[in-house]
């Protein structure tokens, strides 16, 4: 759009709004110059990148666990430490220990598969009075000393640890 300026004389000034404009300016003989602006519609073309579509990677996501609880079922005061292979005992822990199983009777035969003061297993396959070498002393326990007694309840406590005698273990 072209406009005019009121004019004192030959100079005319033009003025325009829009952002694409010409300016000439022409001279007269006269000594008087005449400038004119023209709009010109410019098309300028512009290279417009596509656009970016950016892809996350696929995500496992685990499942959620349950959080875990470990309970221990709580130790006897009275249980031992694991068997070192040299577990001793002195003469009067085992007089206490038979003095527990058998009220001190190192001679005793309970008649329930036990014998002897510390109450050794005898007749059956499992017979600790036989696994551990008393029948070197005696074919049933109640037929050894007390001394024979302590020397194969020394081995059982060196392999086993005092939960051998679970009932009476003085750990």
């Amino acid at each position: 759009m072209l406009q005019r300026s009121p004019s004192s004389g030959a100079s005319q000034t033009a003025s325009s709004t829009d952002s694409s404009l010409v300016v000439a300016s022409v001279s007269a003989e006269d000594s008087t110059t005449t400038t004119v602006a023209v709009t010109v519609p410019v098309t300028v073309p512009v290279t417009v990148p596509a656009p970016v579509t950016t892809v996350a990677p696929p995500t496992t996501i685990a499942p959620r666990r349950a959080p875990t609880t470990t309970t221990t079922a709580p130790r006897r005061a009275t249980t031992p430490p694991a068997p070192t292979g040299n577990a001793t005992a002195s003469p009067n822990q085992w007089d206490r220990l038979a003095a527990c199983e058998t009220g001190g009777n190192w001679a005793a035969n309970s008649g329930n598969g036990y014998g002897g003061g510390l109450q050794f297993a005898h007749n059956s396959n499992w017979s600790t009075w036989r696994a551990f070498g008393g029948e070197e002393f005696s074919a049933h326990p109640w037929e050894a000393t007390r001394e024979q007694q302590i020397v194969v309840a020394e081995r059982v406590l060196a392999r086993s640890g005092w939960s051998a005698w679970p009932g009476c273990s003085p750990y």
